[in-house]
């Protein structure tokens, strides 16, 4: 890990990312290069990373999935908090946290997923709202049972707050101005007291005369002089029109007078028409189709690539103009005017995807769900400001007279290349020149900041102090044990499980007197990293091999002493699901040993002003071989792989038949559905009882049942005191006993404590 007093500021942004927990705000002028930022870090970095965006559109070009996919979230707005006295309208749909956790209803994979995550990177955040923002916080510390901030998930914001801004509907900004002061990110509640480091990249790509750069960041950052207006002015021809043979794209505002100028042109070429349907494969939205999905085109239509050069020759690039010179029913060939080259294309393709935890390795994976096949071009007479983000120009005709969004000029202006191809055909509007406040306040805060090589430094110490004493903590490991054990509360005659409890005691006992080794080893590492800046780094490292070459075999030995269980258990008759705990119970040793070493390794580079990648990470986990671990333990066999044909054949018969009753019974609902529904209606427990004409303990027994399986949380019937109270109480008496809880916590009545039980074990049917 060897980070350089002096950096450019892609490579500090990388080092941020790859050395330390802190959230980053990655933005730059149009042409800087964030798209290639985003592309090599995802490629490079060790930290288990996923892409997300706004909107379909940007989640596809982005390579990444959509933050409502991700993390299942409704659409509308979002509350952050409600105390007495908001006013909250009646025409707008909202969630607060209440009500999301509701529909927290995410698969296991789902939450193994988010719950494995290192780094999540939000693509185009200009477009992402602060309450939305409010809500993926709320979502991370819920799923990932840490009330850090975003659940100790590191952030990387990537965009251009000067271009594409975020949508309110008019019904929402009253409801959402009561919350926050702009709805931009930046502004969203969650970051107040974790503010991202703002990174800037500064090196310009797509322009190099000093004239037009200075014109961009003078309409930028909102200090547009008069020379600037009287510079575009020069550039104003009214009623211009390109000529055929110009290559020039006419940018305008709205799509209605975009596809107009593109239809209007295409009817005017005399000759045939092609039609060119896009092969659309499984599921891909049509809200996130990067193209039409019909491709109608004639020899001598103007056109646009919209993807880079798939054979790698670099014949043409994102926003070059050719003209088609020729096409057939399966083929399309465009000449390149300017060089006289003609490109034969291939069909490019387009993939949904999402991701999805490795139920062998634990690894993040991407899951494709669709594909879109088309050719990689659009007509291109015209184009909208809004879809020209990310392209580049060498001529184009501005038509932004009606510009209604702060920047919009900024936007269109800086797909150019130069001041050379530029034609403006309108005047300018006032309203397109301005930048939102809000967006220049905060590009203050950079100015403000720390020095960023300071603030790395820093930070870079913290994070490694904090993965080491995170790897050798036991806490977490010893209660998901200890949870387990408490689970063996059956009649043996009832649960094929409950013969093993003699086996999980003992492995609850093993862990226990790891753990009191961790601790005091803990202790002698928070000695040596009292005062980090002062650190014998050396000596650090020694005392931390040491303890990985204890620690790290003896997990093992107890990961392989549940791999062994399963073996056995499989043996016995209806363990499906306790052959599920096991493999879930065998995962946090996993994990545990995964950190040790990879803390260590951090520390080595560290030392030896090393830099870490991802293969030297995933080469620490012999990956190859813990998949092979898994499929075994998850190839659940049982008795019926012995049985012969006729044997089977009876048996899928019969179940069958079960599957038909079950499904016969699904309208009936069950009085424990019934008391869900009423209390998810917004009823208390006493008014569901008296309304049921139940008891008040039977409601309590109905809820206990839908804590224990996770659809309440325990934390929206107990008092938070009370709660944790009790929580302390049943893990230091490590008993399950009404009555020796309740001489413990004296305040809380046996309700409280029932419910409480209830969240940290399975209950009986």
């Amino acid at each position: 890990m060897s980070i350089a007093p002096t950096q450019d500021t892609a490579t500090l942004a990388a080092n941020f990312i790859n050395y330390t927990a802190r959230h980053v705000f990655l933005t730059g002028k149009a042409g800087t290069g964030k798209t290639t930022f985003l592309h090599n870090i995802i490629k490079k970095t060790h930290k288990r990373a996923a892409i997300v965006a706004p909107t379909g559109i940007a989640a596809i070009n982005a390579g990444g999935s959509t933050i409502h996919s991700m993390f299942q979230l409704p659409f509308g707005a979002f509350v952050p908090k409600v105390v007495p006295g908001t006013k909250l309208p009646d025409n707008v749909y909202y969630n607060t946290p209440s009500t999301l956790s509701k529909h927290l209803g995410m698969t296991r994979q789902k939450r193994n997923l988010i719950e494995g995550l290192e780094l999540l990177i939000i693509d185009e955040v200009s477009m992402l709202r602060a309450d939305l923002l409010d809500a993926i916080d709320f979502v991370l510390r819920s799923v990932r049972r840490n009330p850090a901030s975003f659940g100790g998930l590191q952030l990387l914001f990537i965009g251009d707050l000067y271009q594409l801004s975020p949508v309110v509907k008019n019904n929402e900004v009253e409801l959402l101005s009561q919350f926050y002061q702009s709805f931009f990110f930046f502004d969203a509640l969650c970051l107040k007291d974790n503010p991202p480091v703002y990174i800037e990249l500064e090196h310009i790509y797509r322009q190099s005369d000093p004239v037009f750069i200075n014109l961009l960041n003078h309409l930028r950052n909102n200090q547009v002089s008069q020379q600037d207006t009287d510079l575009l002015s020069s550039y104003y021809r009214q009623n211009y029109e390109p000529s055929a043979e110009d290559n020039s794209i006419i940018l305008t505002t709205h799509n209605a007078k975009a596809d107009q100028l593109n239809n209007k042109k295409l009817a005017e070429l005399t000759s045939k028409s092609y039609s060119y349907k896009s092969k659309i494969k499984d599921d891909f939205p049509e809200s996130a189709y990067p193209l039409e999905a019909v491709l109608q085109l004639k020899k001598g239509a103007q056109v646009m690539f919209v993807k880079n050069d798939i054979s790698g020759e670099k014949r043409y690039f994102n926003g070059k103009i050719g003209r088609i010179s020729a096409l057939g029913d399966d083929f399309i060939e465009v000449s390149l005017d300017d060089s006289g080259n003609k490109v034969l294309l291939e069909r490019y393709e387009w993939l949904n995807i999402r991701y999805t935890s490795n139920k062998y390795t634990g690894e993040i994976e991407e899951e494709v769900l669709g594909s879109f096949l088309q050719f990689p071009i659009k007509l291109a007479w015209a184009i909208t400001v809004h879809k020209s983000q990310g392209l580049t120009f060498d001529k184009a005709v501005i038509d932004i007279g009606q510009a209604f969004a702060p920047g919009q000029i900024y936007v269109a202006l800086s797909r150019l290349r130069s001041l050379d191809g530029l034609v403006l055909t309108s005047l300018l509007n006032p309203r397109g020149l301005a930048v939102d406040q809000h967006v220049t306040y905060f590009a203050r805060t950079k100015e403000l900041q720390e020095r960023i090589d300071v603030q790395l430094q820093n930070s870079a110490v913290d994070f490694l102090r904090r993965s080491i004493l995170e790897a050798y903590d036991l806490n977490s490991l010893d209660r998901i044990v200890y949870e387990h054990a408490f689970t063996y509360n059956k009649d043996i005659s009832h649960s094929a499980k409950q013969k093993f409890q003699v086996w999980a005691d003992d492995l609850k006992d093993e862990v226990l007197g790891l753990k009191k080794h961790a601790d005091k080893f803990l202790i002698q590492l928070n000695n040596i990293l009292a005062d980090a800046g002062n650190c014998d780094f050396l000596f650090l490292e020694q005392r931390v091999c040491a303890a990985e070459n204890y620690f790290v075999p003896k997990l093992k030995l107890l990961s392989e002493l549940i791999f062994s269980h399963i073996e056995v258990v499989k043996q016995q008759k209806q363990v499906k699901e306790y052959l599920r705990e096991l493999i879930d119970l065998e995962q946090p040793f996993y994990t545990q040993w995964q950190q040790m070493l990879k803390a260590n390794t951090m520390l080595k580079a560290r030392n030896n002003g090393c830099e870490l990648d991802r293969a030297e990470i995933e080469a620490l986990y012999g990956l190859k071989e813990r998949a092979e671990k898994m499929r075994k333990a998850l190839s659940l066999e049982t008795e019926e792989l012995d049985m012969d044909a006729k044997t089977k054949r009876d048996a899928i018969v019969t179940r069958l038949k079960k599957q038909k009753k079950i499904k016969e019974k699904e309208h009936k609902i069950t009085t424990r559905e019934q008391s869900l529904v009423l209390y998810k209606a917004g009823k208390t427990i006493a008014e569901i009882a008296a309304e049921r004409k139940l008891s008040v303990s039977t409601i309590q027994n109905h809820l206990c049942y839908y804590i224990a399986n996770g659809t309440i949380d325990v934390a929206e019937l107990v008092a938070a005191d009370i709660l944790s109270k009790l929580l302390s109480a049943i893990d230091e008496l490590k008993s399950s006993k009404m009555a020796d809880i309740k001489l413990a916590v004296p305040e809380a009545d046996y309700a409280d404590i029932k419910l409480v039980l209830a969240s940290i074990r399975p209950i009986s049917e």
